[in-house]
């Protein structure tokens, strides 16, 4: 999953996308104040979760059936995995779970 050629869409401008991002940032650091450090933004817009195996979670924004959506990418055995939430909560709690079942197999 790296960062060039991603998936994720940049945020559109006029600032909806970058405040519903920072809405997910807030709510992932509500849960996981120790993301501070940790959560980056990447070249396309994307929220990043880097993992101890190089790789990272994307929170980042998708035209998926015809318009733009927020969607987390974890990684998989086969690559990666397309989630795609339905709110603003829902793509953070998606996130810290993933982000759960990686560090519970460390």
């Amino acid at each position: 999953m790296a960062s060039s050629g991603s998936i994720l869409a940049h945020p559109a401008s006029g600032g909806t996308a970058h405040a519903e991002r920072d809405t997910i940032r807030a709510l992932l650091l509500e849960h996981r104040p120790d993301l501070d450090s940790r959560l980056l933004v990447g070249p396309s817009g994307a929220l990043l979760i880097p993992l101890p195996t190089g790789r990272s979670i994307e929170i980042g924004r998708m035209r998926r059936r015809g318009r733009s959506r927020w969607v987390v990418v974890t990684p998989s055995a086969d690559g990666a995995a397309l989630r795609e939430p339905t709110t603003l909560g829902a793509v953070a709690r998606t996130a810290l779970g993933a982000l759960r079942e990686v560090e519970a197999q460390r």
